[in-house]
């Protein structure tokens, strides 16, 4: 029984240390988590559907260009991943720290992983 909870706590480890490590982050909302770079259905449900990713983006105060490669790059129906990846990478500590404050303003919680 210890030696499960240490691999969990090791993976889950793991997987935070990879999305900080990174542009690429752990976003949570609604019982949902998924990495910014994913390209699942939920992703696009929670943060594209919803209009989310927009008001993300204008509260992040980035500049235009950044927000509309960002909200084109995650809602884009032909996401690219690895270009989103290189967007994010490409933007500095505090512009990914204002994009992440954002996430959190509009109700995400950031590199958070849910308890099942």
């Amino acid at each position: 029984m210890h030696s499960l909870l240490k691999v969990g706590v090791v993976v889950m480890t793991a997987f935070t240390i990879s999305g900080c490590s990174s542009g690429n982050f752990l976003v949570y909302k609604d019982s949902k988590h998924f990495y910014v770079t994913s390209t699942g259905p939920e992703l696009r449900r929670i943060l594209c559907d919803t209009g989310d990713m927009a008001r993300i983006t204008k509260d992040s105060k980035l500049p235009d260009a950044l927000q509309k490669d960002l909200n084109d790059g995650i809602c884009n129906s032909n996401k690219v991943k690895e270009r989103l990846m290189a967007t994010l990478e490409g933007m500095t500590k505090e512009q990914r720290t204002a994009l992440k404050t954002a996430f959190q303003q509009n109700g995400y919680d950031i590199n958070v992983v849910a308890n099942c």
